[in-house]
């Protein structure tokens, strides 16, 4: 890209200018960098890096330049009443806000079941203790942390990704049951709401928060109507429309978590049975994917053996992940089943960060006289790769096409990028001769 015969169109934004460059002339001035950041609607940052000198007007070693047009004085100068002047706006930089259509629309369905506080269910938060003997594994004589719920596990991982990733998706929350629920057979205990409680949206994830149970909170109850759950959450993703054009929708997904089999069956005869094993799981999982959303299935400490129901929940979500579209690339085990927090933090970041599209909206215009520079994952790169360059075998960035409106990030800077859900646009004065 010529940055230097690109000229800076207006923005509906603030714009921070910096004087750089030396212009060869001046008899005073003062060395100096300056930058300016902003966070984009995905949560990057746009980072607006200047430097030079500034000088008071435009001299040579005889005194001013006199001038009748700009094209009299220097590069960085402007001509003011006959007279080149340094024009301190001849470089600078934006701070802008990006926005983009290919952030997802991520809804995770949160089992919220009683069996998710009961202490008989209690697991190894920080896997300290493999062997179960109450005792740290690497040090025998240092008795274990203590063993926590499954639910304060699941909300600081959710807690987590959000703050990670949360201008990078469009997130929302739907638990089953609701809060609701109470612990007793028939309906109320199979309550889910419809809308979601939180809607998906951008830079949500405080909204996530607030909307489910704390992590301490020990009084859940309920059973799993996560059938139920999962249909409102189709519902909604399904009557949601792009944040930009109001037309076609970006990619939405869901992120199915539970610790169990499905009961709540739809199909019960009777309020006591209400509870029974709800087999219509995994047709409707194979429904939402036919209507293009995807559903990744997590298992909470799943054993592959029968339940109290005589069903198979490994099995189940075995079937549920492959439904899904998304199963794991393992010939026995289909779903991510996590046995602490641990795994379950690696579960949620690797979907997560799997789905990140590395194609993302250059920010607004390039300021006048810049040139754009990537950073990401701890490196810079300062220039596009060449044309022809193959994204899937070379690291750096490139413009997908002629009106340099957006960027793909290739190779390792794309594994980057969706690790971190960071990276900054750097807009860098070029050096004087």
């Amino acid at each position: 890209m010529n940055a230097m015969t690109r000229r800076h169109r207006a923005l509906a934004l603030a714009l921070l200018l910096g004087a750089c460059g030396d212009s060869g002339s001046g008899t005073t001035s003062s060395a100096g960098t300056e930058d300016a950041g902003g966070i984009d609607s995905l949560g990057v940052t746009s980072s607006i890096s200047t430097s030079g000198s500034d000088t008071d007007s435009g001299t040579t070693a005889g005194g001013p330049v006199m001038c009748e047009s700009e094209s009299d004085c220097d590069i960085t100068e402007i001509c003011n009443e006959g007279v080149c002047m340094f024009d301190g706006n001849w470089c600078g930089g934006a701070a802008v806000d990006m926005q983009t259509n290919t952030a997802p629309n991520v809804m995770l369905v949160l089992d919220k079941s009683g069996s998710m506080v009961n202490d008989n269910n209690n697991w190894d938060d920080d896997a300290d203790d493999a062997n179960d003997d109450g005792f740290k594994d690497s040090d025998p004589m240092t008795p274990a942390t203590p063993k926590v719920t499954r639910w304060r596990s699941l909300h600081e991982v959710v807690e987590l990704i959000g703050t990670q990733y949360d201008g990078n998706l469009n997130l929302g929350a739907q638990l089953f049951p609701s809060v609701d629920a109470v612990p007793a057979l028939g309906p109320d205990a199979c309550l889910v709401n419809s809308p979601p409680e939180v809607p998906v949206a951008p830079t949500n994830a405080s909204s996530v928060l607030a909307g489910i149970p704390g992590a301490s909170d020990t009084s859940l109850a309920g059973g799993t109507p996560a059938e139920r759950g999962v249909a409102s959450a189709v519902d909604h993703l399904l009557g949601l429309p792009d944040p930009m054009t109001g037309e076609d929708k970006p990619q939405s997904l869901i992120i199915f978590i539970t610790d169990g089999s499905a009961n709540c069956s739809t199909n019960a005869n009777n309020d006591d049975q209400l509870l029974e094993y709800d087999a219509n799981l995994v047709p409707t999982i194979t429904d939402a994917l036919a209507q293009g959303i995807a559903t990744y299935v997590i298992g909470v400490d799943i054993e592959n053996a029968p339940d109290n129901q005589g069903i198979n929940p490994f099995e189940v979500l075995n079937d549920a992940a492959v439904a899904g579209g998304r199963p794991k690339d393992d010939p026995t085990e289909k779903f991510y089943n996590t046995v602490n927090k641990i795994e379950l933090q690696e579960a949620l970041q690797g979907i997560i960060g799997g789905v990140l599209p590395c194609i993302i909206q250059v920010p607004g215009d390039q300021p006048d006289m810049t040139t754009l520079r990537i950073e990401v994952g701890g490196d810079s790169y300062p220039d596009p790769l060449p044309d022809g360059a193959d994204c899937a075998t070379e690291t750096g960035w490139r413009y997908t096409d002629g009106s340099e409106t957006f960027i793909e990030l290739c190779g390792a800077a794309c594994n980057a990028y969706q690790q971190s859900g960071e990276m900054s646009f750097n807009y860098d004065c070029p050096p004087l001769g």
